[in-house]
């Protein structure tokens, strides 16, 4: 009797929290797009670890955004490190729309994990929240995919041209 008790409970408790997350953070694609780019510095390094950059791009956001807040990034892969951050604030123009708007923070990882790495996608769940033209906070959890890339000069320029194409 006691079993099947625990058979109904627990989908029911994974359900309701499915249910609770779904309806607390919304749907962050309604307001803007984020891409994002993980650069790794093969230059930049010591003894135990190798040091890069997240960077959190908005191309698109809509008329009715004025902040965009990042308060927590978790990587998928355990050995990425993020530096310590409060957040990182968008604070966008109305009417400019197509201007890219653009933050970054540091992550180190350790040289161990750098060798055995395999070149693969892995995911980026961002939270935070979305402040309206209301004053409104909308809270958000977003997931995003990347593969670690080398910081070079070709990446860098290939992103400048790019986002000079948005600006046009």
């Amino acid at each position: 009797m006691n079993y099947l008790v625990l058979t109904a409970i627990i989908p029911l408790a994974v359900g309701f929290f499915y249910l609770y997350r779904r309806l607390t953070y919304s749907n962050f694609d309604k307001y803007a797009d984020l891409s994002v780019s993980v650069l790794l510095d093969q230059h930049n390094g010591d003894f135990n670890s190798h040091y890069g950059c997240i960077i959190f791009q908005l191309p698109n956001y809509g008329e009715q955004v004025k902040e965009v807040v990042i308060t927590d990034v978790q990587s998928s892969n355990k050995h990425i490190r993020v530096n310590a951050f409060e957040k990182l604030n968008f604070f966008l123009t109305p009417g400019k729309t197509t201007e890219s708007a653009m933050r970054s923070i540091g992550f180190s990882i350790s040289n161990k994990a750098l060798l055995n790495h395999k070149e693969q996608k892995e995911s980026l769940v961002v939270k935070g929240y979305v402040i309206n033209r209301a004053g409104k906070k909308i809270l958000y959890l977003k997931t995003t995919y990347y593969t670690l890339q080398d910081f070079s000069k070709e990446i860098f320029v290939n992103q400048n041209v790019n986002k000079k194409r948005l600006v046009i």
